[in-house]
């Protein structure tokens, strides 16, 4: 059951990574050929376009999980409510980690990002707020840290095409000989 909801979640995350994707090297593509069309003509425009979207769809599809784990944190939090329900003490660091499996093992997507935790010395009556407030900013860490690549892979990209730009040919005058044919005798 874990794997099959991993690899459905995976490939869900794929897929809008990939659609996402298109939607900004479309947009690229028409603020690019705005500014000029020799631009869009070049060969490391689509050399650069090429690489470009390979590393977003990375990127979008590893942030589209990272914002599906932490949609599912409540639901992880409400969970850890109810395993602690009527249970006192202190939580020791081997608990800590079992606590974690648990929660991974009901949410596996939690799991592709966070590993580990140490919540030790926490009461367990605490762990289930503290659990939950450090998934969600470790998740908005990670996905802020993907929107910051996103945009530094889009302005290199942009750079290097823009630098690259495909000279127009513009005749010098009427006679230039690159505009006749000279018949063979």
């Amino acid at each position: 059951m874990t794997f099959i909801s991993l690899l459905t979640t995976g490939i869900s995350c794929v897929f809008y990574g990939i659609v996402a994707t298109g939607a900004i090297m479309a947009i690229i593509y028409a603020v690019l050929r705005a500014i000029s069309k020799g631009i869009v003509q070049s060969i490391p425009f689509y050399i650069t376009g090429f690489v470009l979207s390979v590393l977003l769809v990375i990127q979008l599809s590893l942030m589209i999980g990272a914002i599906e784990a932490k949609s599912l944190s409540e639901s992880a939090r409400i969970f850890l409510e109810q395993m602690f329900e009527n249970k006192v003490g202190t939580i020791g660091k081997q608990d800590s980690q079992a606590i974690l499996d648990a929660v991974n093992e009901n949410f596996p997507i939690i799991g592709s990002y966070i590993g580990y935790a140490d919540f030790s010395g926490n009461d367990i009556s605490e762990v289930a707020e503290s659990m939950t407030q450090t998934m969600n900013s470790y998740l908005s860490s990670y996905i802020w840290h993907r929107v910051w690549w996103i945009i530094g892979f889009i302005l290199v990209a942009c750079i290097i095409a823009v630098c690259f730009e495909k000279k127009e040919y513009v005749p010098t005058n009427s006679y230039d000989d690159n505009y006749f044919v000279y018949p063979e005798d």
